[in-house]
């Protein structure tokens, strides 16, 4: 056909019939080809083939080009000439689209995603853009100056398109993870070392603490922030709790410990046993919550070795009380009860031992039975969530006197208190307000009233769980993200939907680290603290040698030049492979 024919000399077949449904399917169709292949960047566990991407793109494309042509097609039936001037616009729509997607996960999933694929997005999204600046060259040349799209105007189109699959498909499959070296064999000596207590504050910050402290309000912060050491470890977007607080325990980053987000889905129709943990926003999880339920993470997902799990290879018995991603639960410690166990799921494996853990179910604490002397500050204004979220803190503060009770040989302790988090959700907004903007009406007065109420409990409980233990002792207070109240059009809209006390942790505030004992300096703040240098740093305060694996590294500003004299830092390849023999010291050469 002439490159020049008029609209009105095309073929009255593309009027109507499949031609036109073809037309306007197909932009669906090729974004449902691109959603497909970032589903593999996002989930580079998955394995890649032709057959496992065909699947997956046939998948997308016939959702999203059913989506398209029931879009497209009431503005364009018996209008062929209108389909044909909208394609190559819609082309570059999702040219454009995709590039976008693929910059914003590249940025987004920066610390969940191995090196090699952000730079193989990276890389895919540089030619897409070009790709789509085409694009709209070509369709704005068209639109322009009036002229028609001949046969190779639009064969050119489709095949850049079709290229674009290709180019993702190849950036993809040209990552090839990375196989790390087998680490070396590593023997550690066993020894005299102090008690370690550490006790997670879900959403616990330092922008709090502080004011309360200086106010008096908090004797035990107060004595923590003099005698020991703080700091505000930086967390990293976008917040998954769940992978967070793993990475502050397993000191390696989510694409290497494995936990990556807060729920997965099963992709079984793509590989046997294969569960996605990022999706693309659109139309990923839409996708596959239709197809399969979303399921809470687990401990099963882990890579990496917890700072329990190694403590329990240097034979120094540990328990966990209520830590995230702990069931099914490891069985080598003294006991561990899951964060599951206090949500209810009293069967299987989420705690051990068996006979302990059907006593713990007696220690659950009731909303309407707490002691009104742990509310009297509030005048009974503390709502029923507030409730719930302190007597799930009190299960598992009774729980964990109770087991050092009973197991006193236990040598190191993981406690996670999570109400604080809950608190902070719905208050830390009304908090900011009355603290740092001197506001004083209602409902910012009462909603200050309840995260104070809330630390004073858990400074009162903290002072109660350092004195009841003697001798040397490693005491640690830590939050993997804390809260902040909403700024700019955040705030406006707060105000608008009724939420102006609300607390916000979307952008990864900083999170809380306080540390004291044997060793430790005093009052101290420490400056630049990362998530992944909380485990290296209590391993070294404990006596142990450092894995060169870990991504973290050791505080050494946290403690004593006298400690640091007697204690030089050491090295093991790797915790993996540790093996202890009693009694024979082969710790490497200190570092110099």
């Amino acid at each position: 056909m002439n490159e020049t024919l008029p609209f009105h000399s095309y073929p009255t077949s593309l009027d109507h019939g499949w031609a036109l449904l073809g037309m306007n399917a197909f932009p669906g169709f090729l974004a449902g080809a691109h959603f497909a292949n970032l589903l593999f960047f996002l989930n580079p566990e998955l394995p890649f083939s032709v057959g496992t991407l065909t699947r997956t793109a046939l998948l997308y494309g016939a959702l999203l080009g059913t989506f398209s042509c029931l879009l497209l097609t009431p503005f364009t039936w018996s209008k062929g000439r209108r389909a044909q001037r909208l394609l190559p616009w819609m082309i570059t729509l999702v040219l454009a689209t995709v590039a976008i997607a693929d910059w914003v996960y590249a940025s987004r999933y920066s610390f969940y995603l191995p090196p090699g694929i952000i730079r193989r997005m990276i890389k895919a999204a540089i030619w897409l853009t070009l790709t789509s600046l085409l694009a709209f060259y070509t369709a704005l040349l068209h639109a322009v100056h009036h002229r028609p799209y001949g046969w190779r105007s639009r064969y050119g189109l489709v095949a850049l398109a079709l290229a674009s699959i290709y180019v993702m498909a190849e950036r993809r499959e040209a990552f090839k993870p990375a196989i790390p070296p087998v680490p070396r064999s590593s023997a550690v000596e066993s020894g005299q070392r102090p008690k370690l207590l550490v006790i997670g504050l879900g959403g616990g910050s330092l922008d709090a603490v502080l004011p309360l402290a200086r106010q008096g309000r908090l004797p035990f912060f107060s004595r923590l922030l003099e005698e020991g050491v703080y700091a505000r470890p930086k967390s990293f977007t976008p917040v998954q709790g769940e992978a967070l607080w793993t990475t502050l325990a397993t000191s390696r980053l989510p694409y290497k410990h494995g936990i990556v987000s807060d729920t997965v889905y099963s992709a079984d129709f793509l590989a046997e046993g294969v569960r996605l943990g990022l999706l693309p926003v659109f139309p990923g999880a839409l996708l596959w919550r239709a197809l399969h339920p979303p399921q809470l993470v687990d401990a099963s997902l882990r890579r990496t070795l917890a700072a329990w799990d190694v403590l329990e290879r240097l034979q120094f018995p540990s328990g966990i009380m209520g830590w995230p991603v702990t069931d099914p639960v490891p069985a080598d410690n003294a006991y561990a009860f899951s964060h599951r166990y206090f949500q209810g799921y009293f069967h299987g494996p989420m705690a051990q031992p068996r006979e302990l853990a059907e006593r713990g179910v007696l220690f659950q604490v009731d909303p309407e039975e707490i002691d009104p002397a742990l509310l009297e500050d509030l005048d009974n204004r503390a709502p029923y969530s507030y409730l719930q979220a302190l007597a799930g803190d009190l299960w598992r503060e009774t729980l964990t006197l109770f087991m050092l009770e009973q197991q006193p040989e236990t040598r190191a302790i993981f406690l996670m208190l999570p109400g604080l988090a809950q608190v902070s959700r719905q208050n830390f907004g009304g908090f900011a307000a009355v603290q740092f903007s001197g506001v004083r009406r209602q409902p910012y007065l009462d909603a200050a009233d309840l995260v104070t109420n809330y630390y004073r409990h858990l400074d009162q409980f903290l002072a109660q769980l350092w004195e009841r233990e003697s001798g040397p002792r490693i005491f640690v207070v830590v939050s993997a993200y804390g809260f902040e109240a909403p700024e700019g059009w955040r705030k406006l809209w707060a105000q608008l939907t009724g939420g102006p006390t609300r607390g916000r942790s979307q952008r990864a505030p900083d999170g809380l680290f306080l540390m004291i004992g044997d060793g430790v300096r005093a009052g101290e703040f420490l400056e630049g603290v990362e998530l992944v240098d909380i485990m290296p740093t209590l391993l070294y305060a404990l006596g142990f040698p450092i894995a060169r694996d870990l991504d973290g590294q050791v505080l050494t500003g946290a403690f004593s030049g006298t400690f640091l004299a007697r204690h030089p830092l050491t090295f093991v390849p790797s915790y993996e492979t540790l093996v202890l023999q009693e009694g024979v010291v082969t710790f490497p050469v200190p570092a110099q």
